[in-house]
C-alpha cells in the first residue's frame, strides 16, 4: 500500500514576513491614534478662562489722565514784561498856570500804565525831555544840556501813574548846550513831555 504524502502547513519565509510587516503597521496606527487622542483630552480639559482671556492694551481706568491743554502754558517770568506802547500814557501839566516876573515854572511830566496788566518801563532820564516851545519856536529842552543820563525801570501796575518834575529857569538853550544869551519874554508858551517815544499833548501857560 501507497504512503499517503502529507502537505507542510507551515508559511513560507515570505508569508511570514508580510505577516510581520502588517502587525507592525498595525502597531504604529494604535500609538498614533492613543497620541491624537492624549492630545484632544488634554485640550479639553484646558480651563475655558485662560484660553479665551486677551492681551491687556488698554491702562487701567484708575491711571491718571495725561492734563488737556486749554491754550499756550506760560513761560516762567523773572519779572514784569516791558509795558507796550499803547499801553502807556504821557501828560504834561504846570503847577501853576500863570507865573510872575519871579516864578520859574514847574513843569510835571505824568506817566500812567492805561492798560490791562503790571508792566515795567524805564523812566530814566535817558527817556525823558521837557520841552518849551513859543508857537514854533523852539525855546528849551532838556535834551540840550543833558549830563550822565540815567536809565530807571520801575513796575506800573494798572491805572498807576508817576510824576517827574523840572524847574524851567526862564532860560532859552540849543542842541549841544550852545551857550543862547537871549531870554523868553513874558507872554504864553506851550510845554510837551516826552517819554521814549511817546509824546504828549501841548499845555500852555503863561510868563509875566
Amino acid at each position: 500500500m501507497a504512503e499517503k504524502q502529507v502537505r507542510s502547513t507551515r508559511p513560507s519565509p515570505k508569508v511570514y514576513r508580510r505577516r510581520r510587516l502588517a502587525a507592525l503597521i498595525a502597531g504604529l496606527l494604535v500609538i498614533v491614534l492613543l497620541v491624537w487622542a492624549g492630545i484632544a483630552i488634554a485640550s479639553s480639559l484646558r480651563p475655558k478662562e485662560a484660553a479665551e482671556k486677551p492681551t491687556q492694551t488698554t491702562a487701567p481706568s484708575d491711571a491718571p489722565a495725561a492734563p488737556e491743554s486749554s491754550g499756550p502754558v506760560a513761560e516762567p517770568s523773572n519779572g514784569p514784561a516791558g509795558c507796550l506802547e499803547g499801553d502807556i500814557s504821557v501828560s504834561a501839566t504846570t503847577v501853576q498856570a500863570t507865573h510872575g516876573p519871579s516864578e520859574n515854572p514847574v513843569l510835571v511830566m505824568t506817566i500812567k500804565n492805561d492798560g490791562q496788566f503790571e508792566c515795567s518801563v524805564n523812566v530814566g532820564t535817558s527817556q525823558q525831555e521837557f520841552t518849551v516851545m513859543s508857537g514854533s519856536d523852539r525855546i528849551f529842552s532838556t535834551s540840550d544840556c543833558l549830563a550822565d543820563p540815567s536809565d530807571i525801570d520801575i513796575t506800573m501796575k494798572p491805572g498807576g501813574s508817576e510824576s517827574a518834575r523840572f524847574t524851567w529857569e526862564r532860560v532859552r538853550s540849543a542842541p549841544g548846550c550852545k551857550v543862547v544869551n537871549a531870554k523868553p519874554r513874558p507872554g504864553w508858551y506851550g510845554f510837551t513831555a516826552k517819554l521814549g517815544n511817546i509824546t504828549s499833548q501841548k499845555n500852555g501857560f503863561e510868563l509875566k
